[in-house]
C-alpha cells in the first residue's frame, strides 16, 4: 500500500513537471510583423525568408521571442502595421524600412537591421555619368510607389528631375529597357538578384550601374505605436541584435548573403 502511494506520488509529481514545461513552452512570446517581397533581404520564396529576415528571427530568438510573418503586398502589409493590427490580429510591426519623418508618426525604429549602396541602373547605351545631384538635371528616374527615395525627392522639388513611380521592380526595368525612363535607383544586391532571375540574359548585358554612389541606405524594423505602445518588442528586438552582432551570428548571415545563399528557392 505503501508503495502504491509513493508511486501515486512520483506519477503525480512527474505529471505536474510535465504540465510546468508545457505551460511554459506554450507561454513563449511571439511578435507579429509583416513582411514583403523583396529579394534576397526578404521573399516568401527564399530560404528563411532572406537574409533581412533571418536576421530578425535570430535577433529575436536570442531573446526568447518568435518571429510570426505575415506576407502582403507591400500596401497592405504598411497598412496593417500603422493600424496595428490586420486579418484580425495584433501587428506589432514590418520589416524592413527606412526611417522618414511621416513613417515616424506612427512607428518607432529599430536599430539599423541591414545597410546597403544603392546606385542608379542605366543603359550602357545611355552613359549616365555624374557626381552631383546637377549632373542629373531633365532625367526620369523610376521608383515603385511605397519606397522612399529621399535624394531623389529633394532635387525633384527644385526642379532638377522627375520620378515616375510605378507598381514593382519588372515595371521599372521594362521601362528602362523601354528607354522610357533613364535610371532605376536601386540597393546592388537586390538588382543584382532581380536581374539574374527575372531578365534575359541580352536584357541584362543592357543594362550596368553608375560608380557614384546615391546612398548608404539604412532599413530598420518598424514597431507601430498601436500595435507595441510600449515599445516592448522594439527593446527585445535591440538587445537581440546586439546578442548576435556580438557571437557572430549576424556576420555569418551578411557573409552566406554575399556567396548568394539567399538567392535560392525555399524548399
Amino acid at each position: 500500500m505503501r508503495h502504491s502511494f509513493a508511486l501515486s506520488l512520483v506519477l503525480s509529481f512527474s505529471i505536474y513537471i510535465l504540465t510546468s514545461f508545457s505551460s511554459v513552452a506554450e507561454e513563449r512570446d511571439v511578435v507579429r510583423l509583416t513582411n514583403g517581397e523583396w529579394p534576397p533581404y526578404l521573399s516568401e520564396k527564399l530560404p528563411h525568408y532572406g537574409a533581412a529576415s533571418h536576421i530578425v528571427v535570430e535577433a529575436f530568438q536570442a531573446v526568447g521571442v518568435d518571429v510570426e510573418y505575415v506576407f502582403l503586398p507591400w500596401s497592405r502589409s504598411y497598412r496593417y502595421a500603422v493600424e496595428g493590427v490586420g486579418e484580425g490580429k495584433t501587428c506589432h510591426g514590418s520589416v524592413v524600412w527606412v526611417y522618414t519623418p511621416d513613417r515616424a508618426k506612427n512607428f518607432n525604429y529599430s536599430e539599423i537591421v541591414v545597410e546597403e549602396t544603392e546606385v542608379l541602373f542605366h543603359l550602357k547605351s545611355k552613359p549616365l555619368v555624374w557626381r552631383e545631384v546637377e549632373d542629373l538635371r531633365g532625367k526620369i528616374i523610376g521608383g515603385t510607389q511605397h519606397t522612399a527615395y529621399p535624394f531623389f525627392e529633394k532635387a525633384e522639388e527644385k526642379g532638377l528631375l522627375t520620378i515616375q513611380r510605378a507598381g514593382n521592380y519588372d515595371t521599372l526595368f521594362q521601362r528602362l529597357l523601354a528607354e522610357r525612363i533613364d535610371a532605376v535607383p536601386q540597393v546592388r544586391h537586390v538588382g543584382k538578384h532581380f536581374m539574374e532571375n527575372n531578365l534575359t540574359e541580352d536584357e541584362r548585358n543592357r543594362i550596368t550601374f553608375s560608380e557614384t554612389v546615391v546612398d548608404n541606405r539604412r532599413y530598420h524594423l518598424i514597431f507601430s505605436k498601436k500595435g507595441d505602445p510600449e515599445q516592448k518588442y522594439l527593446n527585445l528586438f535591440n538587445k537581440g541584435l546586439e546578442l548576435i552582432r556580438d557571437n557572430g551570428a549576424y556576420d555569418s548571415i551578411l557573409q552566406d548573403l554575399g556567396r548568394g545563399k539567399y538567392y535560392g528557392v525555399q524548399d
